[in-house]
């Protein structure tokens, strides 16, 4: 312990006398610790650190797979909760949840807009949660005319001031009175990091819930004790066959498959995040290389020290000891540095992460710490070793030689520039990653959505599921809508017509590049398939002016208008990708087909005349293939619905279109479009206002957030290369400033001095460069799930990245070449 604070102490003293050395190599390591340490702290928030409930590892999720596509899954039908219970002995219990919707309360003033889930009553018994006031869902809270809602710590806190009376309190949702009984815990957000306002139970037993193809709510099992995953999925497959004898028609083929919940909610996220953190690896490698050449430079100049050392009896492990001891010290400092850098690196994380899953959860804990810990004394050891061994070898005679640094530097000399070629060609992989990702994103940029997004601005109204709109019939699966419905927004867009400044508008059930409901059809005429071989196709339901507002061009037939009423031949439009793929050598109009949707009632599934093609649009995002579509009116749709499909139904985007300089600016349009609403139904609020190119926008943000990571992580490497390369043309002309004044004193220009030493580092950098494109190659592919309208071996990609590195090289190069230039001949013959 004595030698080991004596070597702790010395190393202080020596470091404290070259501060510019150790503050390059302190900010060379806070960079590459802090990167690393920021990527493993969202690593530990979304995959590592468990779940915020009791045994976390014994929840799972069930899902229904689809004959012959056992990738292809989907929540199983309410009806088969029942099965479930009944015929398992590994579960404690088994609750249902929906994603999260939107809604809106009323009663209280103004329509406030909430997030919700529906759930049923033991969900929060089968996570182990309990609220922090009040109680949870209960089976009385089932009976339809005594609704209750559980709401959220963060909607207590901003709806009611955290007021300790709300229990009790009521207002109005889906049209429904609702009593708060309970108050959940803070933080409590299942299950993607959404914020939730408020839980609304639901009785999986009604009669609206007895269909087994009303998929929609997403069970969630927790196994018993000692129960492992491989013996319920067992008894899960025995369940599965014994739905298929019993319903054939719904489940032949039909299995089920769990998922540790962890996985379900975050799984995915490895193949995005394990590349990233490949990609600060790299940073955190070139760091280390960069140090060590540092290390390496400072150990020549200390030769006579280490050999006097040993000449009075310090042994070599003494000497390795100490400097690693030195490496431990700068690598502590360095990771003291990395945590500060961290925290501002998860700060900047979550702006620009947007709504990445769990963001808020991402923070610096005792394991990123301890983390940050080993790979600052990882980082000592790699960076330090090398040089400790060199100077253990530290020869006397040889070291009090004159001109000792010119006869012994060959070798090391070389051990430099292979270090330095490294940093390059790390630096080559990380630029040719982003340098991709920029591609991507702008061909994503340039892609044609199909429609002209400029002058559209989008906001969304939503009807509640219940009160005057929708009647759930007693005794009945299904609900009915009332003529309310289309009336209201058959007014609304009369309303907004009349709006100054609107050139055209109209509504769609989901806003494009956001997807569409998926549906079942068959084509009249043709003989029908069997019903697991049906085709699909996406689906919207639309206002007439819904193709007019999105500039959606007509290439056959006619868009649908005012007159495609109930009582008429209903109609549909298909997308040129319909009609290519079902309709490839005929013309597709006058044809009929019959959309067989999960929710539809047989009034639903009558024939659909085509009355028009329109050209394809970007219904799943500009980076995803048009895939086929049909379009139907909001006028020509069924009063009954199964289950929860009647959302589609009461949710609308609006969309409205405004001349080319137009003045008036958005607000003022917003503004009008809740004055009709309210006129309307002073209960419904107007959400998500936004332009249509903010959704376009909206729609790569994954991919932009990618490419902004690959570059900042890009750019420090680049930096860290180009500090590598000036310290190693720098020492080379320390040690040639000799050779370069008698090569000046015989006659060389400055020019051609420059020439030489930029040579070196020009042939340092295109060694980095053509090893780096080979690395690039094969690693770049780690990322090709990114990439869109470019490839992982793009050439203009490589050879601009390589020009660039070249260029930084250069750059590097200039100021100690120009300093070679300077040399004067007289003082640099003089030297020994």
């Amino acid at each position: 312990m004595h030698s080991l604070m004596q070597d702790i102490r010395y190393g202080f003293r020596g470091l404290a006398k070259t501060p510019g050395f150790v503050a390059v190599v302190v900010i060379s390591l806070a960079l590459g610790i802090g990167a690393n340490s920021t990527i493993f702290s969202v690593l530990n928030a979304i995959l590592y650190r468990p779940l915020p409930y009791d045994h976390p590892e014994r929840l799972m999720v069930l899902w229904e797979t689809a004959p012959g596509h056992p990738d292809w899954r989907v929540p199983p039908p309410i009806a088969e909760l029942e099965d479930f219970k009944h015929h398992n002995t590994v579960f404690d219990d088994i609750a249902l949840t929906s994603n999260t919707v939107t809604s809106s309360i009323s009663g209280t003033g103004q329509p406030d807009p909430i997030r919700m889930q529906y759930v049923t009553p033991t969900f929060f018994n089968v996570l182990q949660v309990g609220p922090i006031l009040g109680r949870v869902f209960v089976q009385k809270d089932l009976h339809e005319n005594s609704q209750t809602i559980v709401i959220s710590h963060a909607y207590w806190k901003r709806r009611f001031h955290s007021d300790p009376s709300v229990l009790g309190k009521t207002f109005t949702i889906q049209g429904i009175t609702s009593t708060i009984v309970g108050v959940m815990p803070a933080g409590f957000s299942p299950f993607y990091g959404d914020h939730i306002d408020l839980w609304w139970p639901i009785n999986p037993y009604e009669d609206r819930y007895i269909r087994r193809d009303d998929h929609w709510l997403m069970p969630i099992a927790r196994m018993k004790p000692g129960v492992s995953i491989e013996q319920a999925q067992r008894q899960m497959d025995v369940v599965a066959k014994r739905l298929e004898a019993a319903y054939p028609k719904t489940n032949k083929g039909v299995g089920e498959r769990l998922v540790p919940l962890q996985k379900e909610l975050f799984g995915e996220m490895g193949k995005t995040l394990y590349p990233l953190f490949g990609a600060v690896t790299f940073v955190l490698l070139i760091a280390c290389v960069n140090v060590a050449n540092l290390f390496q430079s400072r150990t020549e100049t200390r030769r006579k020290e280490y050999a006097v050392r040993a000449a009075l009896g310090a042994g070599r492990s003494r000497l390795v000891r100490q400097m690693l001891t030195e490496s431990a010290l700068l690598a502590l400092a360095g990771g003291a540095l990395g945590v500060g850098l961290t925290i501002a690196g998860i700060a900047l994380f979550r702006t620009l992460a947007g709504d990445f899953p769990n963001a808020q959860s991402i923070n610096l804990d005792s394991r990123v710490l301890l983390f940050t810990l080993t790979v600052s004394l990882c980082t000592a050891f790699l960076f330090g070793l090398m040089p400790a061994i060199q100077a253990s070898r530290a020869d006397l005679n040889l070291a009090l030689q004159k001109g000792d640094r010119r006869t012994s530097t060959a070798s090391r000399g070389y051990s430099r520039h292979v270090l330095a070629v490294a940093e390059v060609a790390l630096a080559m992989v990380l630029l040719v990653g982003a340098g991709l990702m920029i591609r991507s994103v702008l061909s994503l940029q340039q892609t044609d959505p199909g429609f002209d997004p400029k002058q559209v601005l989008t906001m969304q109204v939503q009807l509640p599921a219940g009160g005057k709109y929708v009647e759930n019939i007693p005794g009945s699966e299904m609900g009915r809508l009332s003529p309310l419905v289309p009336a209201f927004y058959k007014q609304l867009m009369e309303r907004i017509d009349a709006i100054p400044g609107v050139q055209s508008a109209g509504f769609v059930s989901n806003l494009p590049t956001y997807g569409g409901a998926e549906r079942g059809f068959t084509i009249e005429g043709r003989p029908a398939p069997p019903e697991d071989q049906r085709p699909w196709a996406g689906s919207y339901i639309v206002s007439p002016g819904f193709f007019q507002a999105l500039t959606i061009p007509l290439l056959r037939g006619r868009y649908l208008d005012e007159h495609d009423v109930k009582d008429r031949q209903w109609s549909v439009v298909i997308s040129q990708k319909f009609a290519q793929r079902y309709f490839p050598n005929e013309n597709p109009l006058g044809h009929q087909i019959t959309v067989r949707g999960a929710g539809d009632s047989e009034a639903g599934q009558q024939p659909r005349q085509i009355v028009g093609v329109v050209g394809d649009i970007a219904n799943y995002g500009v980076q995803q293939e048009a895939l086929p579509f049909m379009y139907f009116s909001y006028l020509q749709q069924p009063d009954l619905f199964f289950g929860g499909s009647i959302e589609q139904q009461l949710h609308q985007t609006l969309l409205l279109r405004t001349p080319p300089g137009f003045t008036g600016g958005n607000a003022q349009l917003v503004a009008a479009v809740k004055k009709a609403v309210t006129a309307l139904d002073a209960d419904q609020p107007v959400t998500d206002v936004m332009t249509m190119q903010d959704a376009l926008a909206d729609s790569i943000s994954d991919s932009r957030f990618y490419m902004r990571l690959m570059g900042l992580f890009a750019a420090v490497a680049a930096l860290l290369a180009a500090m590598g390369i000036y310290g190693v043309i720098s020492y080379f002309v320390t040690q040639r400033t000799h050779e370069i004044g008698i090569r000046m004193a015989l006659g060389a220009q400055p020019g051609r001095i420059i020439g030489m030493v930029s040579g070196l580092g020009l042939k340092l950098a295109a060694f980095g460069v053509v090893i780096g494109a080979g690395m690039a190659f094969g690693l770049t592919r780690l990322i090709s799930r990114f990439l869109y309208g470019v490839k992982a071996t793009d050439p203009v990609t490589y050879g601009l990245v390589a020009i660039c590195l070249v260029g930084i090289a250069w750059l590097a190069c200039y100021l100690p070449a120009r300093r070679a230039a300077r040399v004067d001949p007289i003082i640099a013959l003089r030297e020994d």
